[in-house]
């Protein structure tokens, strides 16, 4: 399997290197982060296609940065290279005594099982080179002058033709997945599951002998008539008349009428199937794409129950990213590339089994502030108005409601990353040494993790502290008829949000309602930090 990816200079990396897990990759990022990119090398290099480069060009392919660098500078030593990398976990058999790829033919040279693509200079055009360089009208780059090469690490060069390994790859684009060749690949697999090869051509020739008398007694019925023409119809008389004529149903529907959500399932099914050597690689791009939250879980099902398959999967999806596993998650952010590593087993387990779709939003957001419920998440945004007189999505900040006892699943996540700050705010719940101070002081060693509650016992909850701060606001606001203002905040908490969310939106002496210190820090130190 893959141990390792380097690019260098292609498409929008300068430099990344991609530790790969032995069976599920998972790649998050925004979009234009460089999912897709990673996958097309991974693919392209796997390919050995030179039609495939020739199709998009090598302007397509070289890093922009890197051509504005040699341009500015006009030396030829700093004439840029691309190349792709692809390291082999040797302690894989299958790779070690069938691969011809072993050697140092690589950019760290050190003796590996690897496969490369290679765009550099063609020595051969020097004098051309430098000839345009003396030349001042000259601002293109000489594309013309470069070559490519698929090479593996032992030095030999390699085409689509020739590949100096065996095994599959398969990749999977769901914006771009061709029907009718999914649909004929299921039939495909299905006729060969389902007629056992001794029995093949017994049944294509009965099929033959029954589609020949039909159209004999069609003519000799007069339904198909007989005309004096040098053309006539006829019925396919091949070897494969049989095969090429079924087709397949799923639940009483031809699978050629089946929804696009289906068909997304059936190219990833399809791609398990076409993968049957021994090292399978699969690559897939946003395979959430036109996809139900049913055929999303199938989908996971199917991912998961593969064995022996080492799949790359490219997505915006936090049920994808989660049931997999948070584990196996590389967060592409501004051109580079993270892991997220050291976590506890009931982590990962948590995030699996967890509703909870925020994964992704806490994982791609360098601001975050964790709230515990509903109230405290439908308030947020007017405390951060009230204060700042904008938004926090404009300051780079999101708001993420989550259970109480979730808080510290999401700080092991957070721990593993300096430059993400997290804030935590929370009920005291009648104790705030124990529920504060003590609950969470395994996370003070982290200057990028901070959790906010009030200090007070007696202010436990935050409808009560939001009551006690604002008496007369909130008893003049006719939030609700019920005699217990606060009885009522205690016992419908989002209805109470909602309604003085309402009042603030509505009130112009917003001045005499105060936010309650604890949030007004976090909010600060969310965005100082």
């Amino acid at each position: 399997m893959i141990s390792k990816v380097i690019l260098k200079n292609f498409k929008g990396f300068q430099n990344i290197e991609l530790e790969c897990n032995k069976e599920n990759n998972i790649l998050i990022g925004e979009n234009g982060s460089g999912k897709t990119t990673i996958l097309y090398a991974i693919g392209l290099v796997l390919s050995g296609s030179h039609a495939q480069i020739e199709k998009n060009g090598l302007a397509s392919l070289f890093n922009s940065t890197a051509i504005s660098k040699f341009l500015n500078s006009r030396d030829i030593k700093l004439l840029p290279e691309l190349f792709v990398e692809i390291y082999f976990d040797d302690s894989y058999e299958e790779i070690k005594n069938n691969f011809d790829i072993e050697g140092t033919h690589n950019s760290k040279r050190m003796n590996s099982y690897g496969v490369s693509l290679r765009i550099i200079p063609n020595n051969d055009f020097n004098k051309e080179i430098k000839e345009a360089l003396i030349d001042s009208d000259w601002r293109v780059f000489p594309f013309e002058f470069y070559k490519v090469e698929f090479l593996s690490f032992n030095g030999k060069i390699y085409t689509s033709y020739t590949k100096p390994f065996k095994f599959l790859y398969s990749l999977v684009n769901t914006s771009q997945i061709n029907t009718t060749q999914e649909n004929q690949k299921r039939i495909e697999e299905i006729y060969l599951d389902r007629i056992p090869i001794e029995n093949r051509a017994k049944v294509n020739h009965e099929f033959r002998k029954s589609y020949d008398n039909l159209l004999t007694q069609l003519k000799s019925s007069n339904l198909v008539k007989d005309n004096d023409s040098e053309y006539d119809l006829y019925f396919e008389d091949s070897e494969k008349s049989f095969r090429n004529s079924v087709s397949a149903i799923k639940d009483g529907i031809d699978i050629k009428n089946l929804g696009q959500g289906e068909k997304v399932l059936l190219s990833v099914e399809n791609s398990y199937c076409f993968l049957k050597d021994s090292v399978k690689i699969l690559l897939i791009e946003e395979p959430e794409n036109h996809l139900s939250y049913l055929n999303m879980l199938k989908l996971i099902a199917i991912l998961n129950s593969k064995t022996g398959i080492q799949v790359f999967i490219g997505t915006h999806s936090n049920m994808i990213a989660s049931r997999l596993g948070i584990d196996n998650i590389t967060l592409l952010k501004e051109r580079n590339v993270s892991k997220i590593q050291n976590l506890q087993k009931d982590t990962i387990r948590f995030f699996k089994k967890s509703t909870n779709q925020n994964l992704l939003n806490f994982a791609l957001t360098d601001k975050v502030i964790l709230v515990e419920g509903n109230a405290e998440y439908i308030l947020m945004e007017k405390f951060f108005d009230m204060i700042h007189q904008v938004n926090p999505e404009l300051l780079g900040v999101s708001i993420i409601s989550v259970d109480g006892l979730s808080f510290k699943r999401y700080l092991e996540i957070a721990k593993e990353f300096e430059s993400k700050n997290v804030a935590v705010i929370t009920d005291n719940d009648k104790n705030y040494t124990t529920n504060i101070l003590e609950k969470y002081s395994i996370f003070n060693i982290y200057n990028n993790i901070r959790v906010f509650s009030d200090q007070s016992d007696e202010n436990y909850t935050f409808e009560v502290c939001v009551y006690n701060n604002n008496k007369s606001f909130i008893d003049g606001a006719n939030l609700t008829r019920s005699g217990d203002v606060l009885e009522f905040m205690l016992g419908n908490k989002s209805e109470f949000a909602l309604r003085l969310l309402e009042k603030l939106d509505s009130s112009n002496s917003l001045e005499d309602f105060k936010i309650p210190e604890y949030i007004k820090e976090a909010i600060e130190w969310v965005i100082r930090n």
